[in-house]
């Protein structure tokens, strides 16, 4: 259950980082060059970013999950 648990939130912390990246990217661009078509290519990379987030969530949701009685984490 840990390495499953631990690839997930590393599959889950990779588009977060991208996400948090081009936001400060986006807002700088648009401060500093008030270039709108690349702030726009940026948004783009952003929400593609937030659909693989939704699907990760999505796949999690239907993963099944029991209660190990002789461990207090939850099995898959």
């Amino acid at each position: 259950m840990d390495s499953e648990k631990n690839r997930f939130v590393h599959d889950l912390r990779n588009p977060l980082n991208t996400i948090s990246v081009n936001a400060e990217l986006g807002k700088l661009t648009l401060e500093r060059t008030g270039d709108i078509r690349k702030a726009i290519s940026i948004f783009d990379t952003i929400l593609a970013e937030c659909r693989q987030c939704s699907q990760l969530l999505e796949g999690l949701q239907h993963t099944r999950f029991v209660r190990d009685e002789n461990n207090s984490e939850m099995q898959e």
